[in-house]
């Protein structure tokens, strides 16, 4: 798999994942799901390419946005949507790390409001480079091609039902191609190290980096009274997306996240979930990978061959995508660019 491709395939997770369920062109974009008082989980409903998920807090005099979804449009779809349950306005939107699918819609979100993020976070998204070259890069060079292969596959499909469902994605990402084309990246004008708590009214939220994970600036943020963490891509409902990962740094960042106090978890991808448990099968799964994969860097084997090698079917029973031995090849890549200090 190439990176384009995975790009490609990060972006349409979210429609894959609603495939079943989609709904109507019009209806709803984001379902507010409840997790506590005034505390919500915005998750994309198949109408729209909105890529992940995010948290609205909903304090006294104002609103607290965790991430901003894939494009221009998805964030000020939200924002308007957002009206359904508050009237309040936007104070404060933090992201969780750099990845295209939570920052997109910074720009939407005006001279108002305080964009804060991670050090790092805004590092990577002020560096000249930043819409040619990663994950953005490669989605916005290969999103043409995919869309011209929705085409054919949609006009080609003979089953109704499939061909129903090709029909909506090619909508879809047609119109996010489209949304696309406003997009200027806006990096956090608010930024921090190590922590930060904000204080609205009777609501704490803390911001925490507790070292590199999935990215090389996370943040989560912590509702400690009403016992909420949004967890970003550090931890979410499934395997992450290990392209800009630190595999063997991950697990130890993880253990600092267990030691917080926390029932509910808004994820930035998959829905809500409750407990810590995910944090364990995560770092188990995390370990295997850099101890098979360092391994096999040791004997010098290529990455692209190593992935074919790697066998994590010990964890499929938390992980329902893992189906045989094999992983992404990007993910062994990436390792290797660790192991060998070339990662950034």
């Amino acid at each position: 798999m190439t990176r384009t491709r995975f790009a490609l395939a990060l972006a349409g997770i979210a429609l894959a994942s609603l495939a079943f369920r989609a709904q109507p062109p019009g209806s709803a974009a984001y379902k507010f799901q409840p997790i506590a008082p005034g505390i919500y989980s915005a998750i994309g409903t198949g109408t729209l390419n909105v890529g992940s998920n995010s948290a609205v807090i909903v304090n006294r005099d104002d609103v607290v946005i965790v991430d901003s979804h894939i494009s221009p449009e998805s964030a000020r779809v939200m924002l308007r949507e957002l009206k359904s349950i508050s009237d309040k306005p936007v104070r404060f939107l933090v992201n969780t790390h750099f990845h295209y699918d939570h920052t997109n819609g910074n720009q939407i979100f005006g001279p108002a409001v305080d964009v804060i993020g991670h050090e790092y976070t805004r590092a990577r998204m002020s560096g000249p480079n930043y819409m040619r070259t990663g994950l953005l890069g490669d989605l916005l060079t290969g999103l043409p091609k995919q869309l011209e292969d929705l085409t054919t596959r949609a006009a080609a499909e003979q089953d109704p039902t499939a061909k129903s469902r090709l029909d909506q994605q090619l909508r879809v990402q047609t119109a996010f191609s489209e949304h696309l084309k406003e997009l200027k990246p806006t990096p956090p004008n608010v930024t921090i190290d190590d922590r930060m708590t904000i204080v609205r009214g009777d609501r704490e939220m803390r911001l925490l980096y507790l070292g590199r994970g999935h990215t090389g600036g996370d943040l989560v943020v912590y509702l400690p009274k009403e016992r909420v963490l949004c967890s970003g891509d550090l931890l979410v409902n499934g395997i992450a997306n290990l392209a800009d990962g630190y595999v063997d740094e991950w697990p130890a960042t993880l253990e600092k996240l267990k030691a917080l106090d926390f029932d509910d978890v808004i994820p930035g991808h998959g829905e809500p979930f409750k407990g810590k448990e995910r944090i364990g099968y995560f770092q188990e799964y995390l370990k295997d990978l850099w101890t098979q994969a360092s391994k096999l860097h040791d004997e010098h084997v290529v990455a692209a061959e190593a992935a074919k090698r790697i066998d994590l079917t010990a964890h499929k029973a938390h992980y329902a995508t893992i189906s045989g031995p094999g992983v992404n090849p990007l993910a062994v890549a990436r390792i290797y660019a660790v192991i060998e200090h070339r990662a950034e």
